[in-house]
């Protein structure tokens, strides 16, 4: 909900259960959150998620995680398996010029697959979304 607006995405399996597995928060059997109670202000609500992440980000013991990064390595994915800027842009809930700004740095899987359209391009053949074209020499 960055800009506001809700997205709603499907979630990993492992999460799903992880997420099932919580108990509810202070004790609000009805909640519909899994780490804050529905009550308070939303700058209460920010700094309940923002103390529960560092927690288990310190548990990880990943050297620099924060949620950020999770939002670079997402906008990263998406972009590597065929996704466009705007998409990425829907699911992250930030505009098109923020994801080109700050998101869609160079990798080798979308340099790859950015050489294989070309070489469709240059041959004329048609290449399904998600299909590598043939090697031209």
């Amino acid at each position: 909900m960055k800009n506001g607006n809700p997205v709603r995405l499907p979630i990993h399996p492992d999460l799903a259960a992880a997420l099932d597995g919580l108990p509810a928060p202070r004790g609000e059997s009805d909640s519909r959150h899994f780490f804050w109670s529905g009550h308070g202000s939303t700058r209460s609500m920010v700094r309940d998620a923002t103390r529960t992440l560092a927690a288990v980000f310190k548990a990880s013991g990943v050297a620099g995680a924060c949620a950020h990064r999770f939002r670079h390595t997402l906008a990263t994915e998406i972009l590597e398996r065929g996704g466009s800027i705007e998409d990425a842009a829907d699911v992250l809930g930030n505009s098109p010029a923020i994801i080109r700004k700050h998101y869609a740095k160079w990798s080798v899987r979308r340099q790859e697959r950015i050489t294989n359209l070309m070489q469709a391009v240059f041959s004329g053949t048609p290449v399904a979304r998600g299909e590598k074209a043939a090697v031209i020499n």
